[in-house]
């Protein structure tokens, strides 16, 4: 079952350059062909794997990926902390 939880995690780890874009579209793509969502939760989780899964057109994410470019060239890199909204 993918959860809010877990989008969220996959989220930051590629943000967190923990996993890469191609990692990140390939869970994606699992987690919308499994279509296994809380009842409660899945309008959201699609709606949000939907936009993930547009990230296959060049420049989706291009400005975290250039924010985050500018800062390891300055000697810093971005750390992605989850926190309960």
């Amino acid at each position: 079952m993918t959860t809010k939880a877990d989008c969220a995690k996959k989220i930051a780890a590629y943000l967190a350059s923990e996993i890469s874009h191609e990692e990140l579209l390939k869970w994606v793509d699992a987690a919308l062909v499994k279509e296994d969502f809380p009842e409660k939760d899945g309008r959201t989780l699609l709606g949000v794997l939907s936009d993930l899964s547009a990230g296959r057109t060049s420049g989706y994410l291009s400005q975290i990926e250039s924010y985050q470019a500018m800062l390891h060239e300055l000697g810093f890199r971005m750390e992605t902390r989850l926190v309960a909204a």
